[in-house]
């Protein structure tokens, strides 16, 4: 990058005076928001549960010991109404997956009721955009699963704690005790130690008294929690305590996610780097969340870095001399190519696997993608506002609302193979299921057809298997060809040996 005078760079000024929001950008918003719910909700009663964290948290609700967990209590509590609308589809799981997504958007509603006050709820309102348009957030309001509600009570807890300090007149105390407890039931060990870091910085950065303190007892809630129910453990996908140096994998699964933000993140950075070397205590704040977010393995990570992103989309058209445009061109250009090397292989792969009218649905997907994000880049150096704003946000938009509505049901075909194997067991003996996430997702499909699950294979009488469909030799008394994530297998059920 060319050097400039560093000396004439500001921080990021906020508009001099608040400009109104045209019909045009409030029509965006709009059918912004509608792309986002639709990916949301479409296919949430057809989805075979998804491996990991999403199968063992629906086998532990119908379990027996789903007591011991507040959430698998209430997950078991919804299965009767999933059940009243088809007992013979995934629509079984709908409800607890609802859960998820009620969390995602109340996280949105609080974000931008609370932060809005903070950093400006027209600043806010893009970063929401982007979070949106992220291709890792939204997924975790389509999976039964604590992390979209570990998400709600924390963020929501984090936002509570900055106004508690920027106004200490009011009393914050009752809801940041819900938005612990929400984000105590969901990752209690995670909440403790992420609600304990918050305040301590909080009391660094804004100082203050009393009330600190008294948000100090909070986190009595976190630790009873923990203390009755334990850890949420496998039971959620990211989790801190559980998968230790796994934070290599949560920041490459977060920036992947943020690709079609690319160069508004890349700038976003470098913005914050400076604002936080030029001690501006909002970037310190900010600074220091996106840093407990991801110690904790907290899904508010990847919303700061959204919230960073969207900040940048203000400043890009409104601060004068914006000081990182070179920054936010290089990476979104960068991100352009990438993304059309990255389509022709994945295309190339689509057409082995899911070849005809699938690989036609996954052209148009990837097409949808790398063409807003080409109108992306055009109106950054044609300083166009709608082009790049709306060409960055509807990319990652409209690319997982194609893949829900056009490419997965291709895949979901190969994915049920829990249901068939389940249907071909006409005698229900006990059956060893390897501990591996490969198999967790047959769990639920096992404990509901009524077959027992025998954590030890020398007693068990069955013994589930899979092998390479390239694999001639190995057999089994029930055969079914299925996928977990991407590879083809051969699923069996074996007499244990």
């Amino acid at each position: 990058m060319p050097k400039k005078n560093r000396k004439n760079k500001q921080e990021a000024q906020p508009e001099k005076s608040p400009t109104p929001v045209s019909s045009r950008f409030q029509f965006f918003l709009w059918i912004s928001a509608f792309f986002f719910l639709a990916a949301l909700l479409l296919r949430a009663d057809v989805i075979t549960v998804w491996p990991g964290a999403e199968g063992y948290a629906l086998d532990h609700a119908l379990s027996n010991q789903r007591g011991s967990s507040m959430l698998s209590f209430i997950y078991h509590q919804l299965f009767p109404l999933g059940e009243s609308i088809d007992a013979d589809t995934q629509a079984v799981w709908l409800f607890p997956r609802m859960i998820s997504a009620v969390a995602l958007l109340a996280t949105a509603v609080f974000t931008h009721r609370f932060a809005g006050k903070l950093f400006g709820k027209s600043a806010i309102a893009m970063g929401l955009l982007c979070a949106a348009a992220s291709l890792f957030l939204p997924f975790f309001g389509k999976v039964a699963t604590p992390d979209a509600l570990a998400l709600l009570g924390q963020v929501g807890f984090f936002w509570t704690i900055l106004l508690a300090g920027a106004d200490k007149e009011d009393n914050y105390l009752l809801p940041a005790g819900i938005f612990l407890l929400l984000g105590g039931i969901a990752a209690p060990l995670s909440t403790l130690v992420f609600g304990l870091a918050t305040i301590l910085t909080g009391r660094l950065l804004m100082g203050g008294g009393k009330q600190w303190m008294l948000l100090l007892t909070l986190l009595a809630l976190p630790l009873v929690v923990l203390l009755l129910q334990g850890n949420q453990g496998i039971r959620s996908y990211w989790f801190w305590g559980g998968q230790p140096l796994a934070y290599g994998k949560f920041i490459g699964y977060t920036l992947l996610g943020l690709t079609p933000l690319s160069g508004w993140l890349l700038g976003g950075i470098r913005d914050l780097m400076y604002k936080v070397k030029h001690k501006e205590q909002t970037s310190q704040l900010l600074a220091a969340g996106i840093v407990i977010g991801l110690l904790t393995q907290s899904l508010v990570f990847p919303l700061l870095l959204a919230l960073l992103a969207g900040k940048q989309m203000q400043l890009y058209f409104r601060a004068e001399n914006y000081p990182w445009r070179d920054w936010v061109r290089s990476g979104a250009t960068l991100h352009l190519i990438f993304a059309f090397i990255a389509t022709v292989v994945l295309l190339s792969q689509v057409s082995i696997s899911f070849p005809g009218p699938g690989f036609r649905a996954a052209l148009g997907m990837g097409a949808a993608y790398w063409i807003f994000s080409l109108f992306g880049v055009i109106g950054l150096y044609g300083d166009r506002r709608d082009f790049a704003i709306g060409g960055s946000v509807l990319a990652g938009l409209l690319v997982t609302l194609f893949f829900w509505v056009q490419v997965y049901p291709y895949y979901e075909v190969t994915r049920d193979w829990p249901t068939r194997i389940t249907r071909q067991m006409e005698v229900k003996l006990p059956i060893y299921v390897p501990p591996t996430a490969e198999y967790s997702n047959a769990l639920p499909y096992f404990r509901r057809a009524g077959i027992q699950v025998d954590p030890d294979s020398t007693t068990a009488d069955l013994r589930l298997v899979s092998w390479s469909t390239t694999d001639t030799v190995s057999s089994a008394g029930i055969e079914v060809t299925g996928r977990v994530l991407w590879d083809r297998q051969v699923f069996g059920v074996r007499v244990a040996e």
